[in-house]
């Protein structure tokens, strides 16, 4: 899908970039990546997808062409909901489609809590592994994640490596487990040239540990499952495990069995399915965010 145009809304902190592609006239389809990602984790889903919507898709910060956020205390994941906020209202959204893979997956579960009835869809790609990491076993493990960030203060703050355009493509495939061409993809929007054949990485180095919130997997479906709209959820069989897993799966199949319009489809593929093999699920979602009868005639 050809790309329509991009451009930066301003925030207190610096930039946060966006994206478009489709039909400005259409109904607007948020796009949200997960966590070290961009929005150019999309391009190849998007090519399934009907061209009659509007699709606009966001840097987060820290990710991307965005500017990270201030250094200072460890960044939290849920904090990341204020860009996604500021865009839209820099839209002038008042409903919209969204679509979030992963950590985007679980902001825009959170985002409808804060803001109800805005999301008229929600379509979520392998949110699983997002979702585990929010419910923590012991305190010890919540913890951790503050005492690595100010332990590793310098470190995490400072990001003076410099690649090569070949090295940059064979860590991202080493990394991801991907082919060139798709760590090629991954990298347009993720790599800042600073000379000849001399690049660094945009990744707020910060992101690798981004702090989760640590709530009773009960508090999270009842926030989750008040005003939810009519959701699509992709879930990837062979996402990685965590030690919260039989908790979330609980919480999942609560979801699909007490929630109206809420769908689990199960896939072959692994957490990036969206980006590596979307066809496994395309048709499905196609027919998802046609119709207004959304989940009977899937």
């Amino acid at each position: 899908m050809k790309v329509l145009k991009e451009w930066f809304v301003q925030a207190p902190w610096g930039k946060i970039a966006l994206i478009s592609w489709g039909n400005p006239e259409g109904k607007p389809i948020l796009l949200v990546h997960g966590r070290r990602d961009s929005a150019a984790t999309f391009i190849p889903l998007l090519e399934l997808l009907p061209k009659h919507f509007y699709y606009v898709g966001i840097d987060l910060p820290g990710h991307g062409k965005s500017d990270p956020l201030p250094i200072g205390i460890a960044i939290t994941r849920f904090i990341l909901i204020i860009a996604i906020d500021m865009v839209v209202k820099d839209l002038g959204w008042n409903k919209f489609y969204y679509i979030g893979h992963s950590m985007g997956s679980e902001l825009g579960l959170f985002y409808n809590a804060i803001h109800p009835k805005q999301i008229t869809k929600h379509v979520l790609l392998d949110p699983t592994p997002a979702l585990r990491r929010i419910v923590m076993l012991n305190f010890e493990q919540f913890y951790w994640y503050y005492d690595n960030y100010y332990s590793n203060y310098n470190k995490l703050n400072i990001d003076d490596r410099v690649y090569s355009k070949n090295r940059a493509i064979q860590a991202v495939m080493r990394a991801r487990g991907m082919t060139e061409k798709h760590a090629e993809v991954i990298l347009s929007r993720n790599l800042k040239k600073i000379g000849e054949d001399s690049y660094k990485l945009s990744w707020d180095k910060r992101t690798k540990n981004l702090v989760p919130t640590n709530l009773p997997p009960e508090y999270y479906f009842e926030l989750f499952s008040t005003n939810s709209p009519p959701t699509l959820y992709i879930h990837a069989n062979q996402s990685p495990n965590t030690k919260t897993k039989d908790i979330i799966d609980k919480m999942i199949e609560k979801f699909e069995n007490e929630v109206p319009n809420f769908k689990v489809l199960k896939v072959d593929g692994t957490h990036d399915v969206h980006f590596i093999n979307p066809k496994a699920f395309s048709d499905v979602l196609c027919a998802f965010l046609n119709n207004s009868d959304v989940i009977s005639k899937l």
